[in-house]
Parts: structure tokens; C-alpha cells; sequence
């Protein structure tokens, strides 16, 4: 490599340190900006589930958590929520069949 294009030790770290000063304040920036507040569609019933399943989060990580990641995950199971009343809508009886059978080994 050409003496002009190559990177000394001291550059590198300096950078190294950059990037890692700009990732370690990463999360804390996004978790900053507001966000619509999910689960705003939920019915009382979901809401109610979801308060449920995050106070059993809490329950056993809340020691471990921080005030931002505890708000994260209550934003990750407001949406989690909405995804699974989505499925719940859907009338599936016993007796429907699979739409996708796996045929293994046929042409």
C-alpha cells in the first residue's frame, strides 16, 4: 500500500473512538423522538393484555431495565398487540383445511 493512503494507529483509533461515542448515543437519540403512540386502535380488552403481558415483563426484568428500554418494550408489545388482533380476526374453524400443503418429494 502506498505510504500515502495508508491509516496510522493513531488515526484509527481516533475513529474508532468516533464511532463508538455516535453508536453508544444512538439509542438514546431515537428513543427521544416521539413516535405515534401505537395501540391508539386497540380495543379496552387488547389494551388490558398488553398491560398484563408488560406488567409480567417487569415483574421479572424491571430490575434490569431502564426507564427507555421499559418504554420500548411497551411500544414492542402495543405492536405485537395489533398484529395479533389481526390474526384473532380471522374465522378459522378446526375443520378448515391448511392453504399450503407440503408435498415433499412429488413433481
Amino acid at each position: 500500500m502506498p505510504k500515502s493512503n495508508r491509516i496510522t494507529r493513531r488515526q484509527f483509533a481516533r475513529g474508532a473512538a468516533v464511532a463508538a461515542a455516535g453508536a453508544a448515543l444512538l439509542p438514546h437519540r431515537l428513543a427521544a423522538q416521539s413516535y405515534p403512540p401505537p395501540g391508539s386502535k386497540l380495543s379496552p380488552e387488547a389494551q388490558s393484555e398488553v398491560e398484563a403481558k408488560l406488567q409480567n415483563v417487569l415483574r421479572k426484568y424491571g430490575s434490569r431495565l431502564s426507564q427507555v428500554e421499559q418504554a420500548d418494550v411497551r411500544r414492542l408489545l402495543l405492536l405485537n398487540q395489533e398484529s395479533l388482533e389481526q390474526l384473532r380476526s380471522y374465522q378459522l374453524e378446526n375443520s378448515d383445511q391448511p392453504a399450503l400443503v407440503l408435498r415433499a418429494g412429488e413433481k
